[in-house]
């Protein structure tokens, strides 16, 4: 599946970012989702300070990487291995590692970066989470 996305391509960028402009809107090839894994259809995404954090270079982490990691969406398709969400349940995902001892964690590895990003479910699904 082809989407867009915000991607940061080098870390370091100097403020104001209006000016060095650091992040690119590309057209990406995603994967399906495989064991695990959930795909979602982003309906709204935001930058955070974790974000702001990784174009400055206080956080690094592999490049490229697409940025906005707190959105909300609907599962588009899901993987083999899932059975707590279902297609067309409607999700938020946040950049908060779970402890694992309130609801069943599973930990996988994001398609582009080596982050991992929770999926909570916000509609009637169980109130499990998978990280995707």
């Amino acid at each position: 599946m082809k989407i867009r996305a915000a991607v940061l391509n080098a870390m370091g960028a100097t403020a104001p970012f209006a000016k060095s402009k650091p992040l690119t809107i590309e057209e990406i090839e995603l994967k399906s989702p495989g064991l695990g894994e959930v795909m979602v259809k982003i309906a709204a995404a935001g930058l955070c300070h974790s974000d702001l954090s990784v174009i400055n270079g206080d956080r690094p982490r592999p490049m490229p990487m697409a940025l906005g990691h707190e959105a909300s969406g609907v599962v588009h398709e899901v993987g083999p291995g899932v059975d707590d969400l279902k297609k067309g349940d409607h999700v938020v995902l946040v950049f908060v590692p779970s402890c694992g001892t309130e609801r069943k964690t599973t930990r996988l590895t994001s398609a582009r970066t080596s982050s991992a990003e929770m999926l909570s479910p916000v509609s009637s699904a169980p109130s499990s989470f998978v990280l995707a």
